[in-house]
């Protein structure tokens, strides 16, 4: 293989946190592969490495069963234009990022082109999937888990699965540096609602309610949210109208966790990278409820949040559907306020970092790729 200039990879991340973990493995594959083109679905971080969007996250975010039906012609129009052109351009693979609704299906479609597929950061199926297990052992040719025991439940089904890493510590290893104190009145809350604007229309209000009575009740003086990149501040500020105190953060994550004393989360990537820098966190979740009923039917664990999940226990509060009122969500996060009860929390979030390990995700996913596509040319 020419690992100058002809080498093309196709890769598909459909979510912000996909195009996080995506950018430093476009990083990590030209460093191995330089000169060579990778292009697919992403978004801004990826593009920023070189990466060719042939469509953008912004147009995949998809929150729930009702949207994902509602948009059902546009995403048979992006699975037939990508599905052409891994037959016009012939990548060396097809690397999936997560984001199993679409890219299991895109995984069928590439068995008959004789693509290798490449599964980078696999979908959750331990938590909700196990319906997707055949699928998995048919369709992918190379499996990469960011979690240790994501090896033995694979290994259980006859998969075999290559640990590698969570990206995310390659993100923020050596950043975390977390408040000591905690003074009530003289406090910061971190709001992140999610990466779809159906996430923050389900979610921002309520959250922004249970901040201004913290405000109202003198216990913060300050409510940060976490903006995305494909989300303009229009969007954010319809929502923050009229409300004081309230900053709209786009700037490097590392200085938003470490100036929060809590925080409210919406289940995602996000728990897990806000316990990551040991921030005290309630997090919620809702959705419609059909979306919900079949989510429940699915779920084998205990547990929403990937915080929770990851730990083991119960690291931070759930707030799920009709739980998650305003009112209620404020007094778990006046708890979480008291210093005493926001430092013990801090030592027990230390758990995340342990588990997630030491940095290099990307460089070794990468050099996997690298050594399977490799062994398949011998």
């Amino acid at each position: 293989m020419d690992k100058n200039n002809k080498t093309e990879f196709a890769v598909i991340a459909g979510e912000v946190s996909g195009d996080h973990h995506g950018a430093l493995l476009v990083r990590a594959l030209r460093a191995r592969y330089p000169g060579c083109r990778i292009w697919g679905i992403g978004g801004d971080r990826m593009i920023s490495e070189g990466f060719e969007a042939i469509f953008h996250i912004r147009q995949m975010a998809f929150l729930g069963i009702g949207e994902v039906i509602r948009h059902l012609p546009f995403i048979r129009k992006v699975m037939r234009e990508m599905k052409a052109l891994v037959r016009q351009r012939r990548p060396e693979a097809v690397i999936l990022i997560d984001y199993p609704g679409f890219n299991l299906r895109f995984a069928g479609a590439m068995k008959k082109s004789a693509v290798p597929v490449i599964y980078y950061i696999s979908p959750q199926l331990w938590a909700w999937g196990l319906g997707r297990i055949k699928k998995i052992k048919k369709l992918v040719d190379k499996l990469l888990v960011v979690f240790p025991f994501e090896v033995d439940f694979y290994r259980d089904y006859g998969i075999e699965a290559t640990y590698v890493g969570h990206p995310l510590v390659d993100s923020h290893y050596g950043q975390v540096s977390p408040k000591t104190r905690t003074v009530t009145g003289d406090c910061t809350l971190g709001l992140m609602p999610g990466s779809r604007q159906q996430e923050l229309e389900q979610l921002l209000p309520d959250m922004l309610h249970a901040g201004n009575i913290l405000m109202e009740r003198k216990m913060i003086n300050q409510i940060l949210i976490a903006a995305v990149d494909h989300i303009p501040d229009g969007i954010y500020r319809s929502f923050t109208a009229g409300n004081h105190g309230i900053e709209i953060y786009r700037g490097p994550l590392e200085v938003f966790y470490n100036s929060l004393d809590a925080a409210l989360v919406s289940s995602g990537t996000a728990t897990l990278e806000t316990a990551y820098f040991q921030v005290p966190l309630v997090i919620v979740y809702r959705v419609n409820i059909l979306t919900w009923l079949l989510g429940r039917l699915l779920v084998r664990l205990p547990f929403i949040g990937l915080a929770n999940i990851v730990a083991g226990e119960k690291v931070a509060a759930e707030l799920l559907q009709d739980e998650f009122k305003p009112e209620r969500a404020a007094e778990m996060l006046s708890v979480l306020f008291e210093p005493e009860r926001n430092r013990l929390t801090r030592e027990k979030l230390r758990i995340i970092r342990d588990k997630l390990g030491e940095p290099g995700a990307s460089a070794r996913a990468a050099g996997e790729i690298e050594s399977f596509l490799d062994a398949g040319k011998e």
